[in-house]
């Protein structure tokens, strides 16, 4: 599996009121419930503010495999999504890990 960073920008202001409506009150399960049910793409996390844009780091087998679950999530109809593969993906839970490979 590959490690993605997405950047994903609203259409329009009114796109982003949708998409904060939609998910307003919800819980993270539900987010991750809806974009993990599958094993070849899974978003791992997300980081969103109040700015037409946000992030999220993917592991898929490939960039089309993101773009597709989040098609069949009409996520496509709210955001445009630039996906880059990261060549190295480390954490603090693994300080051996080799940082560039």
């Amino acid at each position: 599996m590959k490690h993605f960073m997405c950047t994903h920008t609203f259409h329009s202001e009114e796109t982003k009121k949708i998409f904060f409506k939609a998910h307003f009150g919800k819980k993270s399960r539900d987010w991750f419930n809806a974009t993990n049910d599958e094993d070849n793409v899974q978003c791992m996390s997300t980081w969103i503010g109040e700015q037409d844009f946000w992030f999220c780091h993917w592991v898929a087998e490939s960039e089309d495999l993101i773009h597709k679950k989040l098609e069949d999530l009409k996520g496509d109809k709210l955001f445009y999504t630039l996906a880059q593969e990261m060549k190295s993906f480390i954490t603090y839970t693994e300080p051996d890990k080799d940082f560039i490979t």
